[in-house]
């Protein structure tokens, strides 16, 4: 029973978000073209292949197992370009895909939901009126996204199938302990990721994207960081 409520919850939750990612991003769905489609379904299937082939374990002394599944940060990098509809979209069709071709386990609804939340909040870096110091934005957001999900969604939704033994106080600090080795690896590809997307579609496509919805993007943070790693 308690899967059923939880899985149907999670079935509200993504409906919801669905509405009101469409809402906030209501201008830009109709500018929606083969391009935008296309790297969209390109980041999917890559984040498909990373999180369900190429995901590996990293066992560390006095910390346990610590599990990588690497594509959930291209569908934060997908709702950081081209907003709330298509990260809310592309979360869903990741995890789809996913749970058809490798589903370990029973299916849940939640564990979908979580990468709806990853595409919706990746947006959330641009829906200020600036674009000033972007950068902690989305580095804020990803930590507030990943230990929701981390400490709080995936222990509910693991529970709901089965897992009891997710709630022991030990899981919840070795999770404490590994988050920021995780965040070390996360973080970094996230950022540098969505650098070289966006340079790569704006220097060939002058296309009015979500990320450029309140100005030009300012690079200058990581130019100058370069500037000083070849000074060394």
């Amino acid at each position: 029973m308690f899967y059923i409520l939880t899985s149907f919850g999670a079935g509200v939750l993504i409906a919801t978000f669905f509405g009101l990612a469409s809402w906030l991003d209501r201008k830009n769905i109709r500018k929606i073209n083969i391009l935008v489609i296309t790297v969209s379904s390109m980041l999917v299937a890559l984040s498909t292949v990373l999180t369900n082939f190429i995901g590996y374990n990293i066992s560390i002394a006095g910390v346990g197992v610590i599990k990588l599944a690497l594509g959930n940060f291209l569908i934060f990098v997908i709702g950081m370009l081209f907003g709330p509809f298509m990260g809310v979209l592309s979360g869903i069709a990741a995890d789809l895909i996913g749970s058809l071709i490798n589903i370990a386990g029973s299916f849940h609804l939640g564990f979908t939901f979580n990468v709806v939340l990853y595409g919706f909040m990746g947006s959330l870096v641009f829906i200020f009126r600036s674009n000033k110091a972007w950068y902690w934005k989305a580095v804020i957001l990803y930590l507030l996204t990943f230990s929701l999900i981390s400490f709080g969604l995936n222990t509910l939704w693991l529970y709901a199938i089965g897992w009891t033994q997710i709630i022991a106080w030990p899981i919840f600090q070795a999770k404490l302990i590994k988050m920021p080795i995780e965040m070390v690896i996360y973080l970094p590809i996230t950022l540098s990721s969505f650098v070289v997307m966006y340079k790569l579609i704006m220097l060939r496509h002058n296309l009015d994207l979500w990320v450029i919805r309140t100005g030009e993007l300012n690079l200058n943070y990581f130019n100058f960081r370069k500037q000083k790693l070849n000074q060394q």
